[in-house]
């Protein structure tokens, strides 16, 4: 009872309270609308809030939260993005990486095969030149046995050659009845020193030096004996002379360019070299030649003079070849001589039958420089054998050429035939024969 009592009394007290306050905002509202709320008065001021600054804050620190939550999602990307970045470049790295070693073995493979390729070439050009070593060692023997073969075939030419040439000489010696002209020459007494070798005997003076043959001393008529109106001078040899058996040969001329003496090396018009008269060589390589053997030898070497080519030319006859008025068949090599060089090119030299002094090929094969100027007429010449070299002009050099050559006729290979050749011509029907004195 008390309880419900004092919930009543609780109740009319509120109303009271509830009537009070609603009396008094109908009064204060009649009292707003007569009075201008303006006059007077100060701007109303905003009511306090209380909890602003917490939102603000609370605001700025979800701001700062999202902020950093975008920040951390851009970075989480970021780094997304490298890694991705980095897996990719490792991938392209091993791709590289890989077609680095595929390209490294395929190169290393390719290097394999070309040493293999190198090394079955090299076995190959091994076996060539083992192959070529025996069939050079094959040919050099061959060549050895054709050179042995060749030497006996030349030693029996030359014994026949001998033969033949003591044949003639007797058969000359029984002419000489028939024939005037005929008269071979002894040796006469001299007061110079006798040679080492004896007349008619062949010495060389070094392994690389022509053969020499030492003549005997004596008298001969020089020119030919058919010329009209033409005195014919009387020659007298009354040195120590030896003259080349045979005219310079390639293998000769070949040494002095060796060594070094000679400067030129003359063509051979593909004839070959060896034992085949030099060709292609001037009056003035001659003279270099000659010097050359000078020095090599402290011997004096020297170009024949014309009248000591046609005494040794002659070997003690007075008739057109050594052998007889006419040039016959087979005893040069001439443009008609009936030899199988005829008209074609020179022969190896020592062919044909030697002279009474023992020289060879002193008619036809080459013609061959001697020391003289050219002088028409020999009137006025040397008659002690020495050369005749007045009137030699250097713009005019021209010297006298003898023997006549493969390409001439029969005629012009005569002991008393004479032409000539500006010094420093050549061509492949002149060589030379060397003389040397004491």
């Amino acid at each position: 009872m008390r309880r419900t009592g004092l919930r009543s009394v609780g109740c009319a007290a509120l109303a009271i309270v509830f009537w009070i306050g609603l009396a008094a905002n109908t009064a204060f509202a009649e009292t707003a609308s007569v009075i201008d709320p303006t006059e007077g008065l100060e701007p109303p001021k905003p009511a306090a809030q209380p909890d602003a600054a917490p939102k603000r804050a609370r605001a700025e620190a979800e701001q700062h939260r999202r902020a950093k939550a975008e920040a951390q999602a851009l970075a989480a990307k970021k780094q997304a993005a490298e890694r991705e970045s980095a897996r990719l470049r490792a991938i392209e790295q091993a791709r590289e990486a890989a077609a680095r070693e595929t390209a490294r073995k395929a190169a290393a493979a390719q290097a394999a095969m070309a040493r293999a390729e190198a090394a079955k070439a090299a076995a190959a050009r091994a076996a060539e030149v083992r192959e070529a070593i025996r069939e050079a060692a094959a040919k050099e023997l061959a060549a050895r046995e054709a050179a042995k073969r060749e030497a006996a075939k030349d030693a029996a030419a030359r014994a026949a050659a001998a033969k033949e040439a003591a044949d003639r000489l007797i058969a000359a010696r029984q002419a000489a009845a028939r024939d005037g002209r005929i008269q071979f020459i002894a040796a006469k007494p001299t007061a110079a020193r006798p040679p080492k070798e004896p007349i008619g005997t062949a010495f060389r003076d070094c392994a690389d030096c022509p053969e020499l043959v030492w003549l005997p001393q004596g008298d001969f008529a020089m020119g030919d004996a058919s010329a009209a109106n033409d005195p014919r001078p009387v020659v007298t040899i009354r040195y120590m002379l030896a003259v080349g058996r045979f005219e310079v040969t390639f293998a000769e001329w070949d040494a002095c360019v060796v060594a070094g003496g000679c400067r030129r090396r003359p063509h051979d018009a593909g004839w070959g070299r060896g034992s085949q008269p030099v060709i292609n060589v001037s009056w003035r390589d001659a003279q270099q030649y000659a010097a050359w053997l000078s020095r090599t030898t402290n011997k004096r070497y020297r170009l024949l003079s014309e009248a000591e080519w046609e005494y040794a030319a002659r070997a003690g006859t007075d008739v057109r070849y050594w052998w007889g008025d006419r040039a016959g068949r087979g005893d040069a090599n001439c443009a008609d001589c009936g030899s199988k060089w005829d008209a074609r090119q020179a022969a190896p030299v020592g062919r044909f039958a030697p002279n009474p002094f023992g020289l060879y090929d002193m008619h036809g094969n080459v013609s061959e420089w001697v020391e003289d100027c050219y002088h028409d007429r020999l009137r006025d010449a040397p008659v002690d054998g020495r050369a005749w070299t007045s009137g030699c002009t250097a713009a005019s050099d021209t010297r006298i050429v003898r023997g006549g050559a493969w390409h001439g006729s029969a005629r012009s290979m005569r002991s008393a035939s004479r032409t000539s050749a500006a010094s420093e011509h050549f061509d492949n029907g002149i060589g030379f024969r060397i003389a040397r004195t004491e």
